[in-house]
């Protein structure tokens, strides 16, 4: 049987799909059972006909796609909410089953999307949504249907952890390994989405519903980015036997969900330290399996597409045998909300100061830090620092999130502080 495909948003993530498919047609073949054929592809500029495989026409309106009776199935690349939500809907209206990479759409409407599918009895794929080439929405869905999950925390983002390990490495500013992330196609010209924890966010909110069967709005995820992280940090981390990672953490307790997505102190040991470049360290914890991990790399287009790609040989497997039905998703077809913790588990934490130095800045800062009835765990300052701009860092010991941030907040008031705290949670394993 051939099932004829079209990518609606011929972009790195769509051709990338497309010269997959291309190549590997045969193997794809033999292993599935069934022909994988991309006969249309769809952009809003036009396709120059060399980035166009044989065989295979340039559609501007994705209308005509969805409404197309020769296209079995729509693959969604294009990015973006409003249009793709048009789409997704559109395709799934037309009775057409879909495979999106859409982290945003998902966080978004996938409520909508997943209802959708369901009424219409209709398959949708969202692996590649989540951590690249990186299988772990199915590990999820599938592979834990028999463990109720605890936790799902990771390193979601493959950019930022370029960055953050570029920085490390190489003793570069935030700014110079942002370039380069953008010069070697890791970053986007406007890097936002990244850099701020939004991308990371989005994927978060995806696992969590998965792993936990409820509904969490993307927007009540607490959520940092890296602009903050400097060269400095990462000299302190190296005293601290540690290095920085960007994580997303779901943890269902007995306060219920917390959930957050901050840049962490790693110990060099663990495995999430361990994870470098592009790379995602994905971690599901459940009751009876304990922690697993899941790694891979997490951006660039082949990743990505290596997950569209088996998420289309499943719905056409399903397709060639005759029994095409909509899959649960659970977590997507619950709306009842996910219950957020209001009461959090204390854990460390990693606080740089920078100041213009005068004598009794650091009792001033301690005394803040008592008051509040926490302790002190280490002071740490680079030797030989300018006394103009000088940078120093407190550890803290265990205490609830919501207590190290009013401290936060009392020391960011302070006179002699050159720019806002930087606050760092101390990973405990």
């Amino acid at each position: 049987m051939n099932i004829r495909i079209a990518i609606v948003g011929y972009g790195n993530v769509g051709q990338a799909t497309a010269a997959s498919l291309q190549a590997n047609a045969e193997q794809i073949k033999q292993r599935a059972g069934v022909a994988l054929q991309v006969v249309a592809v769809c952009r809003r500029s036009p396709v120059p006909a060399k980035q166009l495989p044989p065989g295979v026409r340039y559609v501007k309106d994705w209308k005509q796609i969805v409404r197309d009776p020769n296209v079995d199935l729509v693959v969604e690349t294009m990015g973006g909410t409003v249009a793709a939500r048009e789409v997704v809907l559109g395709a799934l209206e037309s009775g057409k089953p879909v495979v999106t990479a859409n982290k945003n759409l998902l966080a978004k409407h996938g409520h909508e999307i997943h209802a959708l599918a369901a009424q219409k009895n209709i398959p949708i794929g969202i692996e590649a949504a989540v951590a690249g080439g990186v299988p772990v929405v199915r590990a999820i869905t599938d592979g834990m249907t028999g463990d109720r999950l605890q936790a799902v925390y990771g390193i979601l983002n493959g950019t930022t952890n370029y960055i953050l390990t570029q920085m490390e490495r190489n003793g570069l500013s935030f700014d110079e390994a942002l370039r380069q992330a953008q010069e070697a196609g890791y970053a986007e010209p406007d890097p936002s989405s990244d850099v701020d924890g939004i991308d990371t966010r989005d994927k978060l909110c995806i696992l969590a519903r998965l792993a936990f069967h409820g509904w969490l709005p993307e927007d009540k995820i607490p959520t940092d980015g890296i602009r903050s992280v400097a060269a400095i940090d990462f000299c302190y981390a190296r005293m601290l036997k540690s290095t920085i990672r960007l994580i997303a953490y779901a943890e269902l307790n007995q306060h219920g969900l917390e959930v957050s997505v901050r840049p962490w102190l790693v110990h060099r040991r663990s495995m999430m330290a361990k994870a470098e470049g592009v790379n995602n360290a994905v971690f599901l914890v459940g009751e009876r399996i304990g922690r697993q991990m899941f790694y891979g790399p997490g951006a660039g287009p082949r990743a990505t597409s290596t997950a569209v790609i088996s998420d289309l040989v499943e719905i056409s497997r399903s397709m060639a045998n005759g029994v095409l039905r909509g899959r649960e998703l659970h977590g997507f077809q619950e709306m009842k909300p996910l219950p957020l913790a209001k009461t959090f588990n204390p854990a460390s934490w990693y606080l740089r100061l920078t100041v213009k130095d005068r004598p009794g800045i650091l009792a001033h800062v301690a005394q803040i830090i008592s008051k509040a009835g926490m302790n002190i765990d280490a002071v740490l300052q680079q030797p030989n620092m300018s006394k103009e701009d000088l940078s120093f860092v407190i550890t803290v010991e265990p205490t609830p999130e919501p207590e190290i941030r009013k401290v936060v907040k009392e020391i960011n008031k302070l006179d002699f502080l050159l720019q806002p705290v930087l606050l760092l949670r101390i990973a405990s394993e």
